[in-house]
């Protein structure tokens, strides 16, 4: 199956062409809910596999073709993870301040 995905993925290079996880499943024949956990997981553990440079966005999956793509990348992840700090900075000052 992830050889099969990673053909998918191939066909998809570059920000303006994405796939999406419904469609990727929908190809491989997966059913499953909205949130489609599996085959997101998949497509990660096919990206680690065969080395490839994939990048996501709100309109799916695809492969990441120059540098500018990359750099906007590396900023969008770095980004989200910052959020993610400061969340869990406050969750915590929260938390603990209710104690």
């Amino acid at each position: 199956m992830l050889e099969q995905i990673r053909e998918i993925l191939l066909l998809h290079n570059g920000k303006k062409n994405p796939i999406t996880s419904a469609e990727i499943a929908r190809c491989l024949g997966i059913v499953e809910d909205d949130t489609h956990a599996q085959t997101r997981a998949l497509i990660l553990e096919c990206a680690e596999k065969y080395e490839l440079p994939l990048a996501a966005n709100n309109r799916g999956y695809y492969l990441i073709s120059n540098q500018q793509e990359y750099e906007e990348y590396m900023k969008n992840l770095d980004s989200r993870s910052d959020g993610i700090e400061q969340r869990k900075r406050i969750i915590t000052k929260n938390y603990k301040g209710t104690k």
